[in-house]
């Protein structure tokens, strides 16, 4: 018994340590929304007209150090299509640290009426919010109409 409830608290000090490491997202302050909202409203504006190179300015300098501008067209084109032609986009709560992270999701309708969910990252540099990373949170269901 001595020897589970050592276990127990063992877990429960990692549980902590882990939660206190990682950063505490809260709702962002208005001009945090409004710029965050900016920059991913222009990377999707980009990829719907086609304009990749634009896109990628918009990217944080963690995706440009893996991938030049014409390898992340061919990421966008084969990994992530709803981006490319959405209908209505929708966006969720805007999300950030205080510290130079933020998050938002971003609902893409497609002309079948078909919603596609991303999770959308933004790290500051220097004044600006770039977009980190790209997260598939839901895709539509085969026959979802």
């Amino acid at each position: 018994m001595a020897r589970l409830t050592g276990i127990v608290l063992l877990a429960l000090g990692l549980l902590a340590r882990v939660a206190a490491a990682e950063p505490e997202i809260r709702l962002s302050p208005h001009k945090v929304r409004d710029e965050v909202r900016a920059v991913v409203e222009g990377q999707i504006a980009a990829f719907r007209a086609g304009e990749f190179t634009k896109a990628y300015g918009f990217a944080a300098a963690g995706i440009k150090r893996q991938f030049d501008a014409r390898l992340f067209a061919q990421l966008i084109k084969r990994g992530y299509p709803a981006l490319l032609k959405p209908g209505d986009v929708d966006f969720g709560v805007v999300r950030d640290n205080g510290g130079g992270t933020a998050q938002v999701v971003v609902t893409l309708t497609d002309a079948l009426k078909r919603n596609t969910i991303y999770r959308f990252w933004l790290v500051r540099e220097q004044d600006n919010w770039r977009i980190s990373g790209v997260v598939l949170e839901q895709k539509p269901r085969r026959g979802d109409i």
